[in-house]
């Protein structure tokens, strides 16, 4: 068996290390905040009601309901996935006393990282919710696509994660550009605006076509508030699906024993 897939499969069967603690993470992160756990809330609010609403201020003939939902999965679900891609350039020097150690195996590190930015994504939920549930595009049926595409994204961020954990551990500059390229990608990324302000044959349709968070966005979102999902979206995250089950597993298999070193 791949070394990753039997690492994965023990990790599963053993989530006692990731599971608690990346709780702790978060528990410890507020600890001493007078508002607690409160504080995870305030940002998301600030961002769907405060720039969302300004946004739609300055195109009159969006419906700000409707735009306001956009926003909000948007957002929550682009902030979970630049969360985790970034974290995981760096999450191997965050844990080298566990690594040195040996106790631990190197998805059990992966899951904690990933699990933690899970749980600020479902404490986001409700904040969420309202602004969902205020739109009119919104359909209940959509929640089990919704859900598929979710299943999709976290599939995807543990393979890519897998490998950018590995390339932050060899090229410590990783974390640097990581910082920046998802900063970009921000900007061709539907979050603030709607996907048909960049039309097929377009430059910046181009662009944001060529964008992969785009598509994974959008298998969480459309379905949802009954926006159009196109074909090129299943194709693109079928694709981005296999070619992260074939690298990962190769890439863990021939390097992660030499992670210790590499640190």
């Amino acid at each position: 068996m791949n070394l990753l897939f039997f690492h994965l499969r023990q990790s599963l069967r053993r989530p006692d290390h990731w599971l608690y603690g990346s709780w702790l993470d978060i528990v410890t992160k507020y600890r001493k905040t007078y508002l607690g756990l409160s504080w995870v809330f305030v940002p998301i609010a600030v961002y769907i009601w405060g720039i969302g609403g300004f946004i739609s201020a300055l195109q009159p003939g969006v419906n700000t309901q409707d735009f306001l939902a956009h926003v909000a999965v948007g957002f929550v679900v682009f902030r979970f996935i630049m969360t985790v891609l970034s974290d995981a350039t760096a999450v191997f020097s965050g844990f080298k006393p566990y690594i040195y150690d040996g106790s631990l195996r190197l998805t059990d590190l992966i899951f904690r990282m990933i699990n933690r930015s899970f749980c600020y994504f479902l404490l986001a939920l409700p904040v969420v919710a309202v602004a969902v549930f205020a739109s009119q595009q919104f359909e209940w049926l959509g929640i089990l696509g919704s859900m598929l595409g979710m299943a999709a994204v976290l599939v995807n961020l543990f393979f890519y994660s897998v490998l950018l954990s590995l390339l932050g551990a060899r090229f410590p500059d990783l974390s640097e550009f990581m910082s920046s390229a998802m900063m970009a990608s921000f900007l061709i990324t539907p979050v603030v605006w709607y996907p048909d302000m960049a039309p097929a044959g377009t430059i910046q349709g181009a662009f944001m076509r060529a964008n992969p968070f785009h598509h994974l966005l959008a298998s969480v979102r459309a379905p949802l508030l009954g926006e159009p999902l196109e074909q090129l979206t299943i194709y693109y995250l079928v694709a981005t699906t296999v070619l992260g089950l074939v690298a990962a597993p190769v890439a863990y298999q021939a390097f992660a024993r030499r992670v210790p070193l590499w640190l």
